[in-house]
């Protein structure tokens, strides 16, 4: 949505300065998050999470988890994975299971894990090396491939899929990433068959620009429920994703804070000191909206209560303070399959705390007191309130 309609739309709505109550209407939520992060205020756990649940991980030398990887916290499984591994680890006990598929150039073997997770069959499609996604179930069997939509590569106007997500019904979503300037087309959403359903244009196309600086993450999906979402890093609109409709969810409201679409081909030095407001990751469940922004350098988390429609941000710092187990703050990173916010807690940070609070030690969090520095991550698991 061009940022100009959608001032203009916002105009139409008046907030309460002396509260943290915003206006919603027909199922959009308008977040004033500019005007919020202004003035931050306390957030604790108990405010949104009723208990923490503990999995430590198993650690052996079939899977070691690197910095930079990505998870689906599934009802049995854990997925930790990133470009050239996928290992699944029991979600209740935290043993190592298998690892699924394989990188590489041989037959079923794969160039990316993980494209996308399809929820409806418990699926995992796989980036193959032919244009092509293979498709494993989650014992790590093969179950076959499908075609992905043609891409043009090469530097002279570059049009291609970078991510992608399932919807329902055996259709993708995948997002066109505007490298020079010129690409006009946002998302498509295509079959199995490799057959297009809908292309939504790209409305931020320009003159072509020097790849001086490209974020290829500058966009995501993500999903609540049975509904697929996405937004661009610089564009202030989560759009509920269908197969043919893409349809506003969430309005950030940045105001002059708002970063410019152009952002994208600042060079670095450009790019120092700037007082824009980021919103870098969004967490959504039935009740509650995470939100994890950044402005001059200085990391905030927002917490919105859906059904009250009430915002309250806080500076990150080292994280939420825990007053429910009061063990590690917490920092949530991923939401499970049953929309309870997850960190993976790194075990240096484990280990430290049981060195330092001595005290503090209780008999919930006592199973945890041998983890060592080296170990694999414990998943720390916030039941959400539902209200």
């Amino acid at each position: 949505m061009n940022r100009l309609i959608l001032m203009a739309f916002l105009s139409i709505f008046l907030f309460n300065s002396c509260t943290s109550r915003h206006g919603k209407s027909d199922d959009i939520f308008i977040i004033p998050i500019a005007e919020y992060i202004s003035k931050p205020g306390d957030i604790k756990c108990s405010q949104f999470i009723d208990d923490f649940d503990y999995v430590q991980l198993e650690t052996n030398e079939k899977c070691l988890i690197p910095d930079g990887f990505k998870t689906l916290i599934l009802k049995n499984h854990i997925l930790v994975y990133s470009v050239k591994f996928c290992y699944a680890f029991d979600r209740k006990t935290g043993k190592f299971l298998y690892e699924i598929g394989k990188y590489g150039r041989g037959p079923e073997e794969y160039q990316n894990s993980i494209l996308a997770y399809n929820y409806s069959d418990s699926l995992i499609y796989s980036l193959g090396w032919n244009e092509n996604s293979l498709v494993f179930d989650l014992n790590g069997s093969f179950r076959g491939e499908f075609p992905l939509p043609s891409s043009v590569r090469g530097i002279e106007n570059p049009s291609f899929i970078w991510s992608y997500s399932y919807l329902k019904d055996s259709v993708l979503a995948g997002y066109y990433p505007n490298i020079l300037g010129t690409e006009t087309k946002l998302l498509a959403t295509f079959n199995q068959k490799g057959e297009q359903i809908k292309v939504f244009p790209n409305r931020n196309v320009f003159p072509k620009r020097p790849l001086t600086m490209l974020d290829l993450m500058d966009a995501e999906f993500y999903h609540v429920n049975s509904d697929t979402y996405f937004k661009e890093k610089s564009v202030d609109t989560v759009f509920r994703v269908n197969a043919e409709s893409l349809i506003p969810h969430i309005i950030f409201e940045t105001g002059k804070l708002s970063v410019p679409y152009e952002y994208k081909w600042w060079p670095p030095e450009k790019r120092k000191n700037v007082n824009f407001i980021f919103v870098n990751q969004i967490l959504e469940n039935s009740n509650w909206i995470y939100v994890l922004a950044g402005k001059e350098s200085v990391d905030y988390f927002a917490l919105y209560n859906k059904p009250k429609q009430q915002l309250t941000v806080t500076k990150k710092g080292d994280g939420i303070p825990n007053d429910i187990d009061d063990f590690v703050p917490f920092n949530p990173q991923f939401m499970d399959a049953d929309g309870n916010p997850v960190e993976f807690v790194n075990a240096s940070k484990v280990s430290n705390w049981f060195r330092d609070n001595p005290s503090k030690i209780s008999d919930k969090i006592e199973v945890l007191r041998n983890v060592e520095l080296t170990q694999n991550p414990v998943i720390m698991t916030g039941k959400s309130k539902t209200r």
